[in-house]
């Protein structure tokens, strides 16, 4: 499918999204600086070394991180502890699990570390699969579309397009989406219909913006013609195709109109993304208002003031922000002694 692409970099974090031919975004991908080096993207191919057995009957992998991978015991390959080889990754870190790994082969080219850690990139970039890329959008106008397409993907109830609602919910077993008519009003005997295709192609797209996987479940409302059940599963299906870059197991409605889906965990969720630990998110924020306020107030000093934990992780300058923000806008800013709040942070012009 074709999109637009809006790019951020701004001192520590990159941020990039997605957008279809009708505005609408439906990919997000956050790269804080702080992980470049010690995150296993996906498709990456890295060289790791069998650590243990897990009760699940595969094994642990050591790639030289805090926390090591996962790859799944099969009867064609034999594994042993301590047995070093080459895994890609099959799905990205999330919820305090690892990434799943499977086998690789790297060419004989290849050098064979000594020492668990990253060999190879990925041979294409996994956040563009799919797409045709039209534009390419950077600067201010593509950080504010960024931060609307990140509220939305934060939000729990949407509204259709044509009037309805979805209320999406994610639990630990999996995600249910709920298709309500919310005052659409049509005839009776084609509401239920367009209604569900409505949602079905945003619940896709939602989906997808939030980096959702795993179980997901929609309740759609209920349709007694067996040709517009078919009709919607199949356009749940082919939304999330194009959404996601790939095909997912979706199966027909239930008799209580629920249609379940099987979407392979890939990237870690949106909200996890921006979850993980809240002092550098804090922190990242604040140079990115810092420098988007010192571009609009040329020559100004800029002050901010921001929560104590936030602040001791900007003092400890482990990613070397001070230096990249000086060179972009030279070094005029303040931060204020006075703590705030955790997540009220406020950046403001001095002069």
């Amino acid at each position: 499918m074709k999109a637009r692409l809006y790019v951020e970099e701004a001192v520590g974090e990159r941020r990039r999204l997605l957008l279809d031919e009708d505005e609408k975004p439906f990919r997000l991908d956050l790269e804080r600086w702080s992980e470049a080096h010690d995150r296993p993207r996906l498709d990456e191919i890295w060289w790791g070394r069998i650590r243990a057995r897990s009760q699940a009957g595969g094994w642990f992998v050591d790639l030289g991180l805090d926390r090591d991978g996962w790859i799944e015991a099969s009867r064609s390959i034999r594994l042993r502890e301590g047995e070093r080889l080459a895994v890609r990754v099959k799905a990205e870190a999330w919820a305090g699990k690892g990434p799943l790994l499977v086998r690789a082969e790297p060419a004989a080219s290849d050098t064979r570390p000594d020492r668990p850690g990253r060999l190879l990139p990925a041979p294409e970039d996994p956040f563009l699969k799919g797409v045709e890329i039209i534009e390419r959008c950077e600067g201010q106008e593509a950080g504010r579309r960024i931060e609307e397409a990140i509220e939305e993907g934060l939000e729990g109830r949407h509204p259709i397009p044509g009037g309805g609602r979805l209320a999406i919910e994610t639990f630990e077993a999996m995600t249910v989406v709920d298709v309500d008519a919310g005052g659409r009003e049509g005839r009776p005997e084609t509401l239920a219909v367009s209604l569900n295709l409505a949602a079905a192609r945003e619940a896709a797209r939602l989906i997808s913006l939030k980096g959702l996987g795993g179980l997901v479940v929609v309740d759609f409302l209920s349709m007694r013609s067996p040709p517009d059940r078919r009709e919607t599963v199949t356009v749940f299906r082919e939304a999330l195709a194009a959404r996601l870059g790939r095909a997912s197991e979706v199966l027909e409605l239930s008799r209580l109109g629920l249609c379940e889906a099987a979407l392979a965990r890939r990237a870690r969720p949106l909200r996890e993304a921006l979850g993980e630990d809240p002092a550098e998110r804090e922190a990242l924020d604040v140079l990115r208002a810092i420098e988007r306020e010192a571009c609009e107030r040329r020559g100004a000093r800029i002050g901010a003031r921001l929560s104590p934990a936030a602040a001791g992780w900007l003092r400890s300058d482990r990613i070397g922000w001070r230096e990249a923000l000086a060179a972009r806008i030279g070094e005029r800013w303040i931060i204020e002694d006075t703590p705030a709040p955790e997540g009220r942070w406020r950046v403001w012009s001095l002069t």
